[in-house]
Formats: C-alpha cells, structure tokens, sequence
C-alpha cells in the first residue's frame, strides 16, 4: 500500500500485506525496504486490530537515504494477524512519509513442489475451507489467504508457468477465473493441521507446475531464473526471505516410465541435495508423497512399480525426510486425486511435518514393512508384520492389497485380515502352500484396490517384489 502525506511519496515494497514471515524460534523479524524521496529516519508500529501490541508502538527501526529506506522490526511474536504501520519523520519528528502492511503473519514457511497433483485437480466441491492463519504465494508473487486453486498458472510472474504465450495470458487468465472447475490439492489442509497441531501460522510458497519430470525440475537450470521450474523455485523463496522451514513434494507420474524410472533415484537425491545447497539448509525437512493410482494401460505397471520402490527406499536416503503413501487415496479422474482425499492426504503430510519437525512424539512414519514369516509348516498362513504403525493396523477386515506370484503366476489368496493379538501384522492365507522363491507385492500394478492405514490413517506403502 502507499500513501501521499506532505507531497512525500513513500512506496512499501516489503513486506507485502498477507505476507508470512518465517519465524526463529517464538519470534521473528520483520524486513523493510521502502522507495522515498527524503532523507528521515524509519518508525514501525505493530497492531492488532486497533490497539498496539505490547512493546511494538512506534519503535524507531531503520533510516533513509533519500532513494531508499531500510530497516527491520525485530522479535515480533509468532502469530498475527498484524498491521505494521511505518513512517518516515525527519530529525525534529515530523512525518513526511508513510505506509501500511496489513494480514501479516509471523510463522513457517513451506515449499509446495512437484506436479499436477501437488498443484491440486480435484473437483471444487467441498474443498478445504480457508483459514486466516495459512496464506499463500501465488503464482504472481502476491500474498493472500490460501485458498484453492493455489495454482493460476496463467497469472504467473514466472515465464516457466505461462501455459500459452504472452500475447495471450490475458485472455486465459480471464478465462480460467471464469471457467475453472477443478484445483483442490493438499496444501492448504497441510497448513490448517500444522496450525491446530502447533499454533504456529503457515505460508505456502507454491512452486509446483503439473506435466512435469525431474528433467524439468533439474538444477543445472537454476541459472535460467524463471525460465526453469528449479530457477523460479529459487527466486520465489527469496523473495519471501529466502529461509524456509521445509518443504512439501508430489512428483514421479512423469517419469514412471521405462526411460525416466530407472534414473529417478538418483535425480532424486540429487535434487533434494541441491535445494538444500542453495538455501543454505543442510538438514531441510523434505516429506513427500508416494504416488498413486493411475487408469492407464497395463504396459505402465512394471516401471510403475519400480518408481514407487524407489520412493520408498529414497525416505532413508533422503533423511530428514518422510514419505506419505497415497494408494489408497481416490481419484476424480484417470489421474488426479479427488477433493476429499486431497484434504486426506494433506492431513497425512502434516502428520509427518509434525514428527518430523515439530518434535510431537510419540508419532511414527507410518507402517513400513518389516519381516515376513510362516505361521504354519505347511506354508500357507503367512505373517507380514509392519514397523512404525501409530495404534494398530486396520480395518481387521476386509483388507485388500497383497498379491503374490511365482514364475509369473499368481497365487490365490484367500484371506487378508490383520492379527488381533498382534496389530501391527497382517496374516495371509493361501488357498495352496506358498512355494519357495515366490513374490509378494502390496498396491501390485496401476489401479491397486488396497486399503491398510494405521491409527493415525498413515497408508502402507505399495512394495515389492519381496522374496517370500
């Protein structure tokens, strides 16, 4: 906002009014950078509503040169939402200049990356209800509470994300405001339950752009700027302060491929070993997600499969980092998951966010498998147990997931339900004893009916083959 006062025109360029600023600890500091014509020093006053925080009523923060003025408002509390008043006095106090930045929030950060799930095509119908203490960074580096669609890919400030050329973003802006009728994601659940878990506020940096591979995403083109998903990603982040807390990620449909799977892990963990380079963040909490189901032709299930194995083994390698399966989720389309899992999925990320994170314990990453064993001599009630399991396994029944093959074929399964005595093993009975050297999957192929959560509804992950 600027505002004329005696002929002296002082222009806000930071903080912007919605902005989300990344806390350290129970406060954080307030940067400002102003365009003046006079010389004065800077006044900062924080409100909430009509009435002056305590201790933050006209404190003197910064100066100007004449072009310029800077300063910061520091150890401003965690929470919001405040209205940061500034002035621009001479020596003698006189006000020549003033601004105002209004909805300010001082909480964490979040990168929101990956593609077109992360950027959210549910239908928008019963979407997450906005809340005033989880804002975005839109796409035309404006802050506003979030609210889905997060992704206006056609407003972006980033040339990375016009979908049609220049000419015509005007056009498919207006268009898309008027004709829009899918965009609900995960991320602004994400931030609802790390508010009520925490009470600390969330800034969303959206960054993800659907259709996209990790070639996209690569960071030898960091020096592209905007031009690159990984560029705009980069000055994105800066412009909000360049400190985040960590990031969120739903990538790997464009490479569950024959040529991009069998080099996804590796890009994988030289992607993540890049964005916490250039943010200076050694440990940056990453949480992803294990994709989904897909409707497509069967050719796909192979390197499919093997896309999902290797996310499961990169939440290891990728430490600090957890993984929150989606199998289970449903979907609005061939592709997309629906509005309703979407708010789901994004519970299930804040799940982790707050493990991983915030020190809530005793929490656990979700069942992992563990180890297999026969409960019988003649090999046809098998015991799969899972570690990591927040309260038990469930439903007892019916459950559905597990496949098993020898030599190509199936074998017949005729019973999944998890152990009453023990509920974090699931036992299998097989209508014929199970060969040696033969194969388990659990979410096996594209379009899996699988069904296993745990207490804090955390979905078993799709593995396999594993050797029984």
């Amino acid at each position: 906002m600027t505002r004329q006062t005696n002929g002296a025109l002082t222009v806000l360029r930071q903080p912007l009014s919605g902005a989300v600023i990344q806390r350290d600890g129970r406060d954080g500091d307030i940067p400002l950078l102003l365009d003046v014509v006079h010389k004065g020093a800077l006044y900062g006053r924080l409100r909430k509503g009509r009435k002056p925080v305590r201790g933050f009523n006209w404190r003197k923060v910064g100066a100007a040169d004449g072009t310029t003025a800077q300063g910061v408002l520091k150890d401003v509390p965690v929470g919001g939402q405040y209205t940061l008043d500034i002035q621009l006095r001479t020596a003698r106090g006189k006000v020549i200049g003033s601004a105002t930045a209004r909805n300010l929030l001082v909480g964490d950060l979040w990168i929101i990356g990956g593609q077109s799930n992360m950027d959210g095509w549910g239908k928008l119908v019963g979407t997450e209800p906005p809340s005033p203490v989880v804002h975005a960074f839109y796409y035309d580096d404006r802050w506003d509470v979030a609210l889905d669609p997060l992704c206006w890919h056609s407003e972006a400030a980033d040339r990375v994300h016009w979908p049609v050329p220049e000419e015509q973003l005007a056009e498919a802006a207006k268009n898309d405001r008027r004709f829009r009728q899918a965009g609900a994601g995960p991320a602004v659940a994400f931030g609802k339950a790390i508010y009520r878990d925490t009470g600390i506020p969330v800034g969303l940096i959206v960054c993800s752009h659907g259709g996209t591979s990790m070639d996209q995403w690569s960071p030898a083109k960091a020096s592209e700027g905007g031009g690159s998903l990984y560029g705009s990603m980069l000055r994105r982040v800066k412009a909000v302060g360049a400190t985040v807390t960590g990031m969120i990620w739903y990538q790997g449909e464009s490479d569950a491929n024959k040529d991009g799977q069998p080099k996804y892990r590796e890009k994988m963990r030289n992607f993540v070993a890049a964005v916490r380079r250039d943010l200076n963040a050694r440990k940056l909490p990453f949480i992803y997600v294990q994709i989904g189901c897909f409707f497509a032709g069967a050719e796909l299930a192979e390197a499919w499969n093997r896309l999902q194995a290797d996310q499961l083994v990169l939440e290891d390698e990728l430490a600090p980092a957890a993984m929150a399966s989606a199998i289970d989720l449903g979907l609005d389309d061939g592709i997309h998951i629906g509005t309703a899992s979407q708010r789901r999925l994004g519970r299930r990320l804040a799940y982790l966010a707050g493990m991983l994170v915030y020190g809530k314990r005793p929490r656990r990453r979700g069942p992992r498998p563990a180890e297999m064993s026969f409960a019988d001599q003649g090999r046809k009630a098998l015991r799969v147990r899972f570690a990591d399991v927040n309260g038990g396994l469930r439903p007892r029944r019916p459950l559905r997931g597990f496949w098993a093959k020898k030599d190509g074929k199936d074998l017949a399964i005729v019973s999944q339900v998890v152990d009453s005595r023990r509920l974090d093993t699931v036992v299998l009975t097989f209508e014929e004893p199970v060969p040696p050297g033969s194969s388990l999957w659990y979410g096996y192929g594209i379009s899996p009916a699988a069904n296993l959560v745990d207490g804090a509804d955390l979905a078993a992950p799709v593995f396999g083959p594993v050797t029984i």
